[in-house]
């Protein structure tokens, strides 16, 4: 297997927890299990596939979100704008909705995947205030692999 971009970082606790990331090529939401006995995530992620539309949304979300992180790291705006309080732009509460509609759609066809995750060389510089770039190498879909805590 090889590594593949994660595109966006919805979550994020000592590296990407939700968001999209290629797997075998296409666009698909991860979700990173928490392990309730030993108080931490796993290497362990249901992974979703995603259609086109979501995708599209998934971008729009993404762009709104820079957008707003720019914002505040120039000081012209704060945390507490958040686009999700639809202080910076309603369309990103929207597109929310839209894309975890568009991820329960296939969740009939999430599998879980173990995944090394490692930071991506990226040439120039990240965007402003990003924390950084990651990649994640998936393994092969398992069967059973414990609970599903965590999962979105």
């Amino acid at each position: 297997m090889a590594y593949e971009p994660i595109h966006m970082t919805w979550d994020y606790w000592d590296g990407p927890r939700t968001g999209i990331a290629d797997c075998e090529g296409r666009p698909h939401y991860f979700s990173c299990l928490f392990d309730p006995q030993q108080e931490e995530y796993r290497d362990l992620f249901v992974v979703t596939p995603i259609d086109a539309e979501t995708w599209d949304w998934a971008q729009q979300h993404w762009a709104i979100w820079q957008r707003w992180e720019a914002e505040v790291n120039a000081g012209r705006l704060s945390p507490e704008s958040h686009p999700k309080y639809g202080h910076f732009d309603p369309r990103y509460t929207e597109l929310e909705a839209l894309i975890d509609s568009g991820i329960d759609r296939h969740a009939g066809q999430a599998v879980r995947r173990r995944g090394a995750l490692r930071r991506r060389a990226v040439e120039g510089e990240l965007f402003p205030g990003q924390w950084n770039r990651y990649e994640i190498e998936w393994s092969a879909p398992l069967a059973d692999d414990g609970p599903d805590e965590g999962a979105k």
